[in-house]
């Protein structure tokens, strides 16, 4: 197909720096429609579908900093502006090359700096990781959220590509809506990590791969929103 997807990946990502584009948009996530940002399930192989109802809604979790309950998450692709990028991934996963969906995720989980996916879990022990208690980090305050997004906003990597293991790792397209965050975790201390020890003595530096635990440690440490 002439230029690979991981070399017309990191040519971009190139071109980028050197255009200084790297700073944050001033788009929001509600400058898109969901519709615009749905996979047609249609199209896309049942493989990576998260479930066999397009429209059932999933709750998944992801770890990031403590600003985006009220305005959500835009994916790098959004943030700068590279619309078209997203509606190229979205055509390479409906399209349904296994080998370019591969590189696809591949190069995602590699953190490319304009990816049109955002990653989250159905694991919270997962997402914790992405989201260290203070003993861990100095720098950022992060915290966990809990999401409640449509199948079809999402598809899985079959692939394990982020080595997530049984949690697994699904990959949203374009961006996280604000009302999409169903609800928040409170406290991010060390003792309510989700990664603590089930005798509570230490803090698991990740959580177990063959884990299928899709609840949290204590409810009541969340913050409901929806």
């Amino acid at each position: 197909m002439g230029q690979g997807l991981a070399e017309r990946i990191r040519e971009t990502s190139l071109n980028l720096m050197l255009q200084r584009l790297d700073q944050k948009s001033q788009l929001s996530a509600d400058s898109f429609s969901q519709a615009d940002l749905s996979f047609n399930y249609s199209k896309a192989d049942p493989k990576y579908h998260v479930s066999s109802n397009p429209n059932d809604e999933v709750i998944l979790y992801k770890g990031a900093l403590k600003e985006y309950n009220g305005k959500g998450l835009l994916s790098r692709a959004l943030s700068r502006g590279l619309t078209g990028h997203v509606a190229e991934v979205k055509d390479i996963i409906e399209n349904g090359d296994d080998e370019l969906i591969y590189e696809l995720f591949d190069e995602h989980t590699s953190y490319y700096n304009h990816t049109a996916l955002l990653s989250a879990t159905f694991n919270p022990e997962q997402a914790q990781v992405f989201a260290p208690t203070r003993s861990y980090h100095n720098k950022e305050d992060k915290t966990i959220y809990q999401l409640k997004v449509k199948a079809n906003r999402c598809v899985v990597d079959i692939y394990d590509t982020g080595n997530c293991g049984s949690g697994k790792e699904l990959l949203i397209l374009g961006a996280i809506f604000p009302k999409d965050i169903s609800a928040i975790k409170i406290e991010n201390e060390d003792q309510h990590s989700e990664l603590i020890s089930p005798c509570s003595h230490y803090i698991k530096l990740h959580p177990d791969k063959t884990s299928r635990n899709r609840t949290v440690k204590n409810i009541s440490n969340w913050k409901q929103l929806k």
